[in-house]
């Protein structure tokens, strides 16, 4: 009987890790490449934004929501790194969620990221919001995707990212 019992819990065991490591592998190596010219954005008031108009800097583009406990942990270190640089580089947070709802985060959360709302939900862009937020994009002074992550970060790992592509 016990026999029976340690098999069945290695079996599960098996297969978890398995789950696991899909997941894994999904979130780290499937994000797709997103190409500036593709979003479809707002701005806060609707008006519809342009990638075009963040050229001349690199960019960090966040791919994020409102009920994402990861992507809120991870917003003070973006602050934080933001203000290192200074204007050096433009750091946009996109949400697919109603503008209504990025408004009242803002306004309490008095961060100085650009905040759009993309007309499209990221899954049309590729980034499966259960598994794939918070992703981040980092593209050089060209609009050129250099890196991506997928996953929060700390201020390290984002200093490091924007290295590559400042």
């Amino acid at each position: 009987m016990v026999k029976k019992i340690f098999w069945k819990g290695f079996l599960v065991g098996c297969l978890a890790f398995l789950f696991v490591a899909a997941l894994g592998y999904y979130k780290l190596v499937k994000s797709p490449d997103i190409a500036l010219a593709q979003l479809e954005l707002q701005d806060l008031e609707g008006n519809m934004v342009e990638m075009a108009d963040f050229d001349e800097k690199p960019l960090v583009v966040n791919y994020w929501a409102t009920w994402c406990r990861p992507c809120l942990e991870e917003f003070p270190y973006f602050e934080e790194v933001k203000q290192r640089f200074g204007d050096d580089i433009h750091f946009v947070m996109i949400s697919d969620e109603p503008i209504e709802k990025i408004g009242k985060f803002t306004a309490t959360n008095p961060y100085s990221f650009h905040f759009l709302k993309s007309s499209k939900k990221l899954a049309e862009y590729g980034i499966n919001e259960m598994t794939a937020i918070p992703t981040t994009y980092f593209y050089d002074i060209s609009g050129n995707l250099i890196a991506k992550h997928t996953s929060a970060l700390n201020v390290e790992r984002l200093i490091e990212l924007i290295n590559g592509i400042h």
